[in-house]
């Protein structure tokens, strides 16, 4: 909409090359703004959001510098139709009623004496900790703009006129308005301002220009957790003894850690005797085709330098990826609640912040495949306990001689019963495995553990090897030998539990992962 505003003109103008005199007439000349004085006479400078007045039968409201109007009483919403300077005491007009009467009513205006304005802040919320990127901050400068910023994931503001940072856990936030401007782009009056100094001026000849926001007008908005307190007939504990948030540390002085990175190669197509180099000292590798299927054989790996050759790629869907993972084993001296944790040695990787990750180690010290117990019965009641149950047999293997043996590699801990059904035939049982033979035992028995095969069924190492040399006959059907064996392989308990929260956004998002790390003492 516009105003058509009639003004008088002098012209002067040739007719047959004869110069007239100058004569009166007039123009119609539209525009697009129209500027209200608001406190004619007044010096002080207007409250924020306590501007209404009346013009061409419509009314106008100041929000935070704007100017609305045609203002809906229920849902408060509003027409913007310009813009309010507290300091001029303006208000800048772009929409109006044509053919309206001009007169102006101010019903609302407050002024005050002395506004503060302030070009630096510190604030702490009423509650924490914060929802990450909720924090928003919104202030009005003294000429009317409205500046409105929100923190990012990591904390910090990014904005043209406002910088800073928030503490999401406590709360605390501290911020500056203004920015780097050339130092050459300033007038003589800025040079005189109070924060002018020719010394901070940095090496590219920028200077930071502070630019005042008025401070009844700052605000902010953010989202804070809160958590409601845990029954303790369902968690199992009692929960007096948790934080209020929930957060226990999960690691302790003295723990020992593994700090990974893992990282991907591109996609590459390799043949026969193609390397793909990956780090120095890599911990570990993990080689995936095209269709995203782990390859589990057909190249090898040197770790010293990270080199990964090829030597058989039949079968394998091209290109592969590789992800290569380098880990330094570290001992915790110090850990504090913020997350901070203090290890007894420097890394010897580089670990970016956003991409490496810290596990906590499972530490089950020297581990060895051993027979651990061993006795006979005249009879088993099934009930597996770790002493005789009866009397003797009369029989018995001779175990000195000819001992029971296992390997690391395929031993478990385990309670078996080697059971005779007759005189010469046996049946080999396992508290957790069940049956893994039957038989004649005429010859050793050595059941193969299903775990040590390959992929096609083929090889494999048995769980335990019972010598036939050990066998000195004499047994009665119902007599049995108890054997307990412990494996090299610890065994621990996985509890898992998840929070109520949004679906995760592709497979294997939740979840872990467990790697099992040792080292080999041989003499």
């Amino acid at each position: 909409m516009q105003i058509d505003i009639t003004e008088d003109a002098l012209a002067s103008y040739r007719v047959d090359g004869v110069t007239t005199n100058s004569q009166a007439g007039s123009t119609v000349k539209p525009i697009d703004t129209v500027r209200v004085g608001l406190a004619p006479g007044v010096t002080d400078i207007i409250v924020p959001d306590s501007v209404r007045f009346v013009l061409g039968g419509k009314s106008y409201d100041d929000r935070a510098g704007d100017i609305v109007t045609d203002i809906d009483p229920q849902t408060g919403s509003g027409l913007a139709a310009g813009t309010v300077d507290y300091d001029a005491r303006l208000a800048d007009l772009t929409f109006w009623e044509d053919g309206e009467p001009v007169a102006l009513d101010v019903t609302s205006l407050l002024t005050v004496y002395g506004e503060w304005t302030a070009t630096e802040g510190f604030f702490r919320t009423p509650s924490a900790p914060l929802k990450p990127e909720s924090l928003q901050i919104v202030a009005t400068t003294e000429d009317g703009e409205q500046i409105i910023a929100t923190a990012d994931q990591d904390g910090n503001f990014v904005h043209e006129w406002l910088q800073g940072a928030v503490n999401y856990t406590f709360g605390t936030a501290a911020v500056t308005f203004g920015k780097l401007v050339p130092d050459s782009s300033l007038t003589a009056d800025e040079k005189e301002e109070w924060w002018y100094d020719p010394n901070d001026v940095d090496g590219e000849g920028n200077i930071y220009k502070p630019r005042p926001m008025i401070t009844s007008t700052l605000r902010y908005n953010a989202v804070a957790f809160s958590y409601i307190p845990l029954d303790a007939s369902i968690v199992g504990i009692d929960a007096v003894r948790l934080p209020a948030d929930g957060r226990v540390p999960i690691y302790r002085p003295g723990d020992v850690v593994m700090v990974m990175h893992p990282q991907d190669t591109a996609p590459q197509t390799v043949a026969n005797g193609d390397t793909i180099a990956t780090r120095p000292r890599v911990g570990w590798v993990r080689v995936m085709d095209a269709n995203g299927e782990q390859v589990t054989e057909g190249y090898s790996l040197d770790r010293a330098t990270g080199t990964v050759t090829f030597d058989d790629t039949t079968g394998i869907a091209m290109p592969v990826t590789v992800r290569h993972t380098v880990g330094d084993l570290r001992l915790v001296t110090d850990v504090q609640i913020t997350g901070d944790i203090t290890l007894s040695r420097p890394l010897t990787h580089n670990y970016p912040a956003q991409e490496s990750i810290v596990a906590s180690c499972l530490i089950h010290g020297d581990r060895r495949a051993r027979v651990s117990a061993t006795w006979d019965e005249q009879t088993w009641s099934g009930t597996w306990q770790d002493t005789i149950e009866g009397d003797e047999a009369t029989a018995s293997l001779n175990t000195i001689a000819h001992p029971i043996t296992v390997t690391n590699e395929g031993a478990e801990t385990e309670r078996w019963v080697l059971r005779f059904t007759s005189s010469t035939n046996v049946e080999l049982i396992g508290q957790r495995v069940g049956l893994v033979y039957s038989g004649s035992f005429t010859e050793d028995i050595a059941p193969i553990n299903p775990r040590t095969r390959e992929s096609d069924g083929s090889g494999g190492v048995p769980y335990l090897t019972i010598p036939v040399a050990a066998n000195g006959g004499g047994w009665s059907t119902g007599n049995v030998v108890r054997i307990n064996t412990v494996g090299a392989l610890a065994d621990f308990w996985m509890a898992r539990a998840i929070q109520q929260s949004d679906e995760p956004l592709d497979d294997g998002a939740d979840g872990c992962e467990i790697h099992a790390l040792g080292n080999i003492d041989r003499p």
